[in-house]
């Protein structure tokens, strides 16, 4: 076996000891092995294309949503594995797959864990693993990656609490499998699994390997009403708040926002010019090294 690891220094943990770490854990085992850092957006996507035709057997990402975002994408279709170290601020695939949180658990799980096969979901062509969506999370993740300094849970949670307050829904139009929605909701999301990240399992109906994709339907709602909703959101019990809460389930979802709308992948943020997102699935396109379900 062989591992290329793609470090993202300004990941949500920073471990500026990342390099080190993987170093001595792999100093003295007869394995292949190097290490690179990112130095800007859509890099981990170049070191991981690299890395597959340079032989590697395993490419492992090690930071947030985002950098697995980029680092798996052109590993789909691949018989190279992706790995996952988490160091993000959600950690959205890393718990869908039950990876352990611990740095040093989930590099030991590398040498452990065979590679099992998941989906990717596509939007407007761009993939995605975990998560998509438009509408209040979209413009949260556009707040996200758009400020400068800490990274982390608290600064995230700050920009959604400071944008609940004043957003206002906009009409859309959903097709789901081909089947018409008129949809005014906070958030319109698309799961590949069963949560974002965080803990938060939005969809806890959806099975990341399953080869369908759950759209998620959260309506706008006074604080209070959804300050009381939000333990049930990780705790998996949102679908019972039935008011402000639906899912559907489909292999192609298409999202009609009018006039241009933010959406987001994996936490990466994106704009469409029409406003209009193509959803659709790719069913065990994507092997990683993971705990069996």
């Amino acid at each position: 076996m062989s591992y290329f690891f793609i470090i993202n220094p300004n990941a949500g943990k920073r471990h500026s000891d990342a390099r080190a770490r993987v170093e001595r854990f792999f100093s003295g085992r007869k394995l292949r092995f190097e290490t690179e850092f990112t130095r800007a957006r859509a890099h981990a996507a170049e070191l991981s294309a690299k890395a597959v035709l340079a032989g590697f057997s395993t490419i492992v990402a090690v930071g947030g949503d985002g950098t697995i975002r980029e680092t798996a994408e052109p590993l789909i279709g691949k018989e190279a594995s992706l790995g996952i170290l988490p160091c993000g601020s959600g950690n959205g695939l890393a718990r869908n797959l039950y990876i352990p949180l611990d740095f040093d658990q989930a590099l030991e799980g590398l040498l452990r864990w065979e590679p099992r096969r998941v989906d990717a979901g596509l939007a407007n062509g761009r993939p995605f693993f975990c998560a998509a969506g438009t509408g209040l999370d979209a413009e949260v993740a556009h707040d996200f990656n758009s400020m400068k300094g800490g990274r982390g849970i608290l600064p995230y949670v700050w920009h959604a609490a400071r944008r609940v307050l004043t957003y206002k829904p906009a009409r859309v139009t959903a097709f789901v499998d081909g089947r018409r929605l008129e949809l005014t909701a906070m958030v319109n999301a698309v799961l590949n699994g069963v949560q974002y990240g965080g803990g938060a399992r939005i969809a806890p109906g959806a099975y990341i390997d399953d080869g369908l994709l759950d759209l998620v339907s959260i309506k706008k709602a006074s604080l209070p009403r959804l300050l009381r909703a939000l333990p049930a959101l990780f705790s998996g019990r949102l679908a019972e708040h039935t008011d402000i809460y639906s899912a559907f389930k489909g292999r192609l979802i298409e999202l009609d926002c009018g006039a241009g709308a933010w959406y987001h992948l994996d936490g990466e943020d994106f704009y469409s010019d029409n406003g209009k997102i193509r959803f659709s699935v790719l069913p065990s396109a994507l092997k990683v090294r993971a705990p069996k379900p």
